[in-house]
């Protein structure tokens, strides 16, 4: 996030919280309610893959994807295959050979060239076809035309972005939040680890818990919670994306002038919520990048990458430690396991409603954006 932003966030949160008070800072000033159906319909579930989940989604660092590297991508609808060329260009296509449609490639590997497992049909980083073994026994076929087919993939800010042709339709998306992501300044970072899992839970639960911080002190009692203040967070809108920071204890006894103050993150924890599901949490010395995808109405595919500096990438006892402790003890022991406990008594009908209060607030943003989309 733009450290301006940091300070006038952090700013407004001392206030708040040296006054006794706790909340979020938004203009909802009333509870409100979503009925439970819209986290088990079926055909509500297929409405909302087919309009939100077409966009640019981040699928890698930069910094991770030397020439030669393929990584294979698996989402709804997106079985694609990102390679970074020998001439330092990253492209994508479609996971499956032109032939009989295997796919190519399983596991991130580097390569100098495609090999399909089934009959040896060859392509080029550039996903030309190369070779085919007995091409005279497909007369009348255009092999030339047989190359694998481009997906659009763009690469700025330091991350690789599925789904946005060119720098402009990345633009176009992130609006003024394109400012925020460039203050990461991910191209001076590495990822460090990376998770791929499946829960049982609705994707819009995953989504409002982390655009919640009234749960902090309760459900992370045992990991987190002893470095953030009790329900003290603030949030904005920018287009269908959200800008949240969250206070730690540290801020009650930072300097008035917090433009003296170097590292504004041991202060206040800054994340960012991209429309529909990615979410950057800018944690003390490193961040998590999460986006959360649909696979049905109550189930969802979490990928999680820990990204740290490149300078730093030697510290592997801190990061170890730090990986354990929020991906481990935080969203998978806890945050994506309260989510499914949710699910569990929606789809046993125990409910028909959820309530939210002031204190949970972005979370009324976040459904009138999927409305919006959804009548579009």
């Amino acid at each position: 996030m733009e450290r301006s932003t940091i300070e006038r966030f952090a700013g407004q949160l001392r206030r708040e919280a040296r006054a006794g008070k706790a909340g979020v800072l938004t203009d909802v000033t009333s509870p409100f309610v979503i009925p439970a159906a819209r986290y088990r319909d079926h055909a509500r579930y297929q409405r909302e893959r087919d309009a939100l989940f077409g966009g640019p989604r981040i699928v890698a660092v930069s910094a991770s994807l030397a020439p030669g590297a393929c990584l294979p991508i698996d989402a709804p609808g997106r079985a694609a295959l990102i390679i970074r060329g020998q001439d330092g260009v990253v492209r994508a296509f479609a996971n499956a050979c032109r032939h009989r449609g295997t796919r190519l490639v399983d596991a991130p590997c580097t390569a100098k060239a495609l090999v399909c497992p089934y009959h040896a049909w060859t392509y080029e980083l550039t996903g030309k076809l190369a070779h085919v073994p007995h091409a005279d026994s497909f007369p009348g076929v255009d092999l030339d035309a047989r190359g694998l087919v481009p997906m659009p993939v763009t690469e700025r800010y330091g991350l690789v972005w599925l789904g946005a042709r060119d720098a402009g339709a990345l633009d176009r998306y992130l609006g003024d939040v394109g400012a925020d992501v460039a203050a990461l300044g991910l191209e001076q970072h590495v990822m460090w680890q990376r998770s791929r899992t499946t829960r049982k839970c609705n994707w819009k639960l995953v989504v409002e818990a982390f655009l919640d911080g009234y749960h902090i002190r309760v459900l992370h009692r045992d990991s987190v919670y002893r470095f953030f203040l009790d329900a003290t967070s603030i949030a904005e809108q920018s287009g269908p994306h959200i800008r949240a920071l969250t206070a730690r204890r540290a801020l009650l006894e930072a300097p008035d002038d917090l433009g003296t103050v170097a590292e504004l993150r041991l202060l206040a924890t800054p994340s960012l919520h991209l429309f529909p599901s990615t979410f950057f949490v800018e944690h003390p010395d490193f961040l998590s990048i999460m986006t959360i995808h649909p696979t049905g109405p109550g189930e969802i595919a979490w990928d999680h990458m820990m990204v740290v500096p490149a300078a730093r990438a030697g510290e592997t006892e801190h990061w170890d430690k730090s990986w354990q402790l929020i991906e481990g003890g935080v969203f998978q022991g806890e945050d994506l396991w309260v989510c499914e406990q949710a699910q569990a008594s929606i789809d046993a009908g125990a409910v028909d409603e959820l309530l939210f209060g002031t204190l949970e607030s972005p979370a009324r943003w976040f459904h009138a954006a999927i409305d919006e989309a959804l009548a579009r």
